[in-house]
């Protein structure tokens, strides 16, 4: 039967419609995320990236087979491989932008492609970093890694980069530790590089597994704690030592492997040749029986002695309590006892010598022997300045406690105030006295400095207890019941067979030239002779020095006393100027002679020809210059304030000679205002010359040499208040000790406790007008050895602190030579 009209157009609807619906099924997702009508592939794998910012940034997508693609744009991108149906991908991004640093996550980034992938989702975040790294060594199951203790991420074999899920916030840390180590076989990861703030996106942590499970390791002892030893195992995985004790190496062994501990490299400094015990096994279980032994280093303990006087006088040393050395004198030494690396040293002087008049300094003398010492320095002070007494401070007032026992039981505290062109002797007993010059004494509301007459003592120098540490040694003020007018500027000599103290002349209101005596055992002063204002009696049968100030005077071996200038009256001036009369004083009769140069004031100087005596020669008028009188009796003069060979009047350094009856000029210019030549610390040479300079302090030491130190004056560039130490032997100078320069504050060092401390730091400020002593009177035998000893206090200059050098200084001072 034919069939209908109706009924054709009804299955020709019905056909079209089955054949539509079956269109719709070929063209369905068919796997997770597939799109697409194609169901046999290969498909195309990609999706859409969105938030990257900034021009020319970018970054690199990655899918598990390799496959990568830059992606510069927000949109959509695809790989440029394509995935056979049923094939699996997984999408990561393995190079995040960097330009700015962004955080770029992927979603819908794993799957099965069984159609066209498109729904990958790429999401990039400013502001926020990812964390990631690389996990190398992976072989079991179920490793974890986590990102401050929250963000887990699981990890499969063989491991390779891996990035968080979660980006972090700029500037926060981030913390990367293992949660679960893997199973099957066992392993032990380990996270370096894994702390940190993020201010970019951070690729290098690193995850490092073990291919096994058994740790090797085992000690180390006697290890010197040098550089450079390394162990090995199985010829690999280098463990480098650093300490003594017990040590494992990094990488693990499988249960029943062989290992082979060995010295890869041998420690150095200090070298040693360490060797192995129990180094070579099957590893069933975990090793720690392994020995590495590294024989002991033993090292030496030494150094220098310096400034000892003589031949040691028994000096004995002592390290650690117990090894003893003597010693016989200056240089190097070494303990006969080496000791163990890395153990302590103490050294002390076990037996003080006998032939020293003070204790010692030891520097470096403890510590821990890491390499063998010989830096060990037992100073005896020598070429040393110590504080002995008084402040370091400036325009100081006087203090005045007496000791209440006799010998005192605590520290007497008793100085004098602050002072200048005091005058001053060393009696028979090495025990030093001062007449106040200008300064202070008492506290007192508006007390000014001025001119005082207080007689002190400084007393023991020489005791048999020394100075160091001694309670019997301190300023003690003397009251004689009638006392000369206060005054500075005198000049002073000891008796050398009475041991009375001779004052002559100074200025007290009025330039003064009378004498007196002091007697030490009655504490009595006694008026000789002479006044204010007079002129000097040149001729006739009692002949004697005209008033005056800053004269400089020596006293020879025969007891007789030379004095030279100053400024004061001449025979017949009522107008004083400065002279350069020699006088001669007979400490045994009490008479003055004239003995060489002008009756008549200013006189310029007449040089001749340097190192050459003549008649003629004769040194300018002048005022506080330096002396000193050698073991030949000869009279030596420095610089001063001086009239030169032009007659022009100003700062000299012109060193002269006075011997049989004539002038050489020895060294030094002619003209006035000369900069010091100082050359090399501590090395003699023709050309060295100290600088033009006035009011300095002087010594003769027991060999007959000359020092010179401070005054104002000149170094090598400008003029000011010096602290420079200069010694003349052999015909030349040397610059031994202090600044170049003037104007420098003193370094002080300990301070007196009553311990004195010599320190080869120490050095007074630059001062000028200072009084001075040796502790040995070289003219007289004493009951004791004589040791140089040079003393110096007060002056004005600049103490620690004063900025100015107008300060009037109260500080003792000793300086030792080197014997």
């Amino acid at each position: 039967m034919i069939p209908s009209k109706k009924l054709t157009l009804a299955l020709l609807a019905g056909v079209a419609f089955l054949m539509a619906a079956c269109s719709g099924v070929k063209g369905g997702s068919g796997s997770t995320g597939g799109t697409g009508g194609n169901t046999s592939g290969p498909f195309t794998v990609g999706g859409t990236l969105s938030g990257l910012t900034g021009t020319g940034n970018s970054l690199v997508v990655k899918n598990s087979n390799g496959d990568t693609v830059t992606v510069s744009t927000n949109g959509s991108f695809s790989f440029a491989t394509k995935l056979a149906s049923g094939t699996a991908y997984s999408i990561s991004v393995s190079s995040q932008p960097a330009n700015p640093a962004e955080a770029c996550t992927v979603t819908n980034g794993n799957g099965t492609a069984s159609a066209t992938v498109s729904n990958i989702t790429v999401t990039c975040t400013t502001g926020a970093f990812v964390i990631g790294g690389n996990v190398t060594g992976l072989q079991g199951t179920g490793l974890t890694l986590q990102d401050n203790g929250g963000d887990n991420l699981t990890v499969s074999a063989p491991g390779g980069t891996f990035t968080f899920a979660t980006p972090i916030t700029s500037g926060m840390g981030y913390n990367v530790t293992v949660l679960k180590q893997p199973t099957s076989p066992a392993q032990t990861c380990v996270v370096t590089q894994g702390q940190g703030t993020a201010s970019s996106n951070v690729g290098s942590v690193s995850v490092t597994c073990s291919v096994g499970t058994i740790h090797i390791g085992g000690t180390v002892s006697g290890f010197a704690g040098g550089t450079g030893l390394t162990l090995l195992d199985n010829g690999g995985d280098a463990f480098t030592v650093a300490a003594n004790g017990t040590f494992t190496f990094a990488t693990l062994l499988p249960s029943g492997s062989n290992y082979t501990v060995t010295i890869g490299s041998q420690p150095t400094g200090p070298g040693q040749t360490c060797t192995v015990n129990n180094g070579t096994g099957v590893a069933n279980a975990d090793v720690t029986s392994v020995q590495v032994l590294c024989p002991a280093v033993f090292l030496t303990i030494g150094g220098n002695v310096v400034g000892l006087q003589g031949t040691g006088g028994g000096l004995v040393l002592q390290d650690n309590g117990g090894d003893n050395l003597p010693l016989s004198g200056n240089g190097a030494f070494t303990f006969a006892t080496p000791i163990a690396h890395g153990s302590n040293y103490d050294v002390n002087v076990f037996v003080a010598p006998s032939t020293q008049p003070q204790g010692s300094r030891l520097y470096d003398y403890k510590g821990v022997a890491l390499t063998d010492i010989n830096t060990v320095v037992v100073d005896f002070g020598h070429n040393d300045w110590a504080w002995v007494d008084g402040g370091n401070g400036a325009d100081s007032y006087e203090t005045n406690t007496p000791p209440s026992a006799t010998p005192p039981t605590t520290q007497v505290t008793s100085t004098p105030g602050g002072d200048r062109y005091p005058a001053t002797w060393t009696d028979l007993n090495g025990n030093l006295w001062m007449f106040s010059g200008f300064g202070f004494t008492v506290s007192a509301a508006g007390v000014l400095p001025e001119l005082f007459n207080e007689m002190w003592m400084y007393q023991s120098t020489q005791g048999a207890s020394g100075y160091e540490g001694a309670l019997t040694n301190y300023w003690l003020l003397v009251k004689p019941p009638a006392v000369p007018s206060g005054r500075d500027g005198a000049v002073t000599w000891t008796d050398p067979v009475t041991g009375n103290l001779w004052l002559f002349g100074g200025e007290s209101g009025s330039l003064l030239n009378d004498l007196w005596e002091y007697q030490i055992s009655t504490n009595t002063w006694t008026f000789v002779s002479g006044g204010a204002d007079l002129n000097g009696v040149y001729s006739g049968g009692s002949p004697y020095p005209g008033s005056r100030w800053g004269a400089t005077a020596r006293l020879d071996a025969s007891g007789n006393v030379w004095m030279f200038g100053g400024f004061g009256f001449d025979a017949t001036s009522a107008t004083p100027g400065l002279l350069n009369d020699l006088w001669e004083f007979n400490t045994t009769t009490h008479a003055w002679t004239f003995v060489s140069g002008s009756s008549t004031a200013n006189q310029s100087g007449v040089y001749g020809i340097q190192g050459t005596a003549a008649p003629g020669n004769v040194p300018g008028g002048r005022q506080a210059s330096s002396s000193w009188i050698d073991s030949l009796g000869n009279f030596w003069m420095f610089g001063g304030y001086d009239t030169d060979a032009s007659g022009q009047q100003n700062d000299l350094n012109d060193l002269w000679k006075f011997s049989g009856g004539q002038w050489t000029w020895v060294s030094g210019s002619n003209s006035i205002n000369q900069l010091g030549v100082y050359g090399t610390q501590g090395v003699a040479a023709a050309s060295n010359v100290p600088g033009a300079r006035y009011s300095s302090a002087a010594w003769t030491d027991l060999s007959g040499n000359f020092w010179l130190f401070g005054g104002f004056g000149y170094d090598a560039t400008g003029n000011g208040a010096l602290s420079d130490l200069w010694e003349f032997k052999g015909g030349q100078w040397t610059w031994v000790k202090g600044p170049s320069s003037v104007g420098q504050a003193g370094t002080y060092g300990f301070q007196v406790n009553p311990t004195i401390w010599p320190e080869d730091t120490n050095n007074p400020g630059g001062r000028f007008a200072p009084g001075y002593w040796s502790a040995v009177n070289h003219n007289v035998p004493i009951p004791f050895a004589p040791y140089d000893q040079f003393f110096v206090m007060g002056g004005q200059g600049f103490s620690a602190t004063t900025a100015n050098g107008n300060g009037k200084l109260n500080d003792l001072w000793r300086y030792l030579p080197y014997p």
